[in-house]
């Protein structure tokens, strides 16, 4: 990162917390992956731009791409929603009805050998999200993690205008 965009991120209050990963099994049945989303639709324009910059970097290191997973995705999105409502930006929200990770696997249903998520809050674009996780060892360990396959991504604001960013990463058992 140049040393301007350092002094511009840490200008703007930008957040990050370290990765969240479990690497054991949930529980129901999983559901089939694509390569993509399914339509490009079903992403925002951030959103889609976030799973491609994504993508990018693990084929930057030899890894294959992450393919779409809707289970994945509802997670994601589940809990970029509660930080938002909740303006908390955090992997656990005690006060939210799906508080961890493993609980919000657990009620979408996807049966899991290895999960992990990344959250961060403020960054004003996919490029400055993306370039904010590559930047810090445990997120940048979860986008470039060999034993997950699958991402769902999810994005909201909150009242007081705080964007909460969402990326959940897995593998089925």
């Amino acid at each position: 990162m140049r040393n301007g965009s350092k002094v511009l991120l840490a200008a703007a209050g930008i957040l990050l917390v370290a990765d969240c990963t479990i690497p054991m099994a949930g529980a129901a049945t999983p559901a089939a992956a694509t390569a993509a989303p399914p339509n490009r639709s079903a992403y925002g324009t951030t959103e889609s731009r976030i799973f491609d910059l994504i993508n990018a970097q693990r084929q930057h290191q030899g890894l294959r791409p992450l393919v779409y997973n809707a289970q994945l995705d509802r997670m994601a999105k589940i809990q970029a929603d509660n930080m938002a409502r909740f303006q908390k930006m955090a992997h656990v929200l005690p006060d939210a009805n799906l508080p961890s990770l493993g609980d919000r696997a657990r009620y979408v249903g996807y049966t899991y050998g290895r999960i992990a998520e990344n959250v961060a809050l403020g960054f004003p674009n996919a490029e400055t999200v993306v370039e904010g996780w590559m930047n810090s060892s445990g997120h940048r360990r979860n986008i470039l993690d060999r034993d997950v396959i699958e991402t769902g991504i999810g994005i909201a604001r909150s009242s007081a205008g705080g964007i909460y960013y969402c990326q959940v990463f897995g593998r089925q058992r």
